[in-house]
């Protein structure tokens, strides 16, 4: 997989993080955290329980979140 970085969204000079060291991360987190923002704009973080299987993120919530 390629890495690639929105510059919109970073500091200069700053670099994406290898796809190497993110799978290893994923693989290894106990806690992860979902970002999401509300219908008014507003940012809502939440920590949740993921799994790393078959080279994807899995997690599940609520019928209604």
């Amino acid at each position: 997989m390629e890495t690639r970085l929105d510059e919109r969204f970073s500091d200069p000079g700053t670099q994406a993080t290898g796809w190497a060291e993110t799978t290893r991360a994923l693989e290894e987190a106990q806690i992860s955290w979902l970002t999401t923002v509300r219908a008014d704009g507003r940012p809502h973080v939440t920590p949740l329980v993921a799994v790393w299987l078959d080279g994807a993120v899995h997690f599940s919530t609520g019928a209604t979140e």
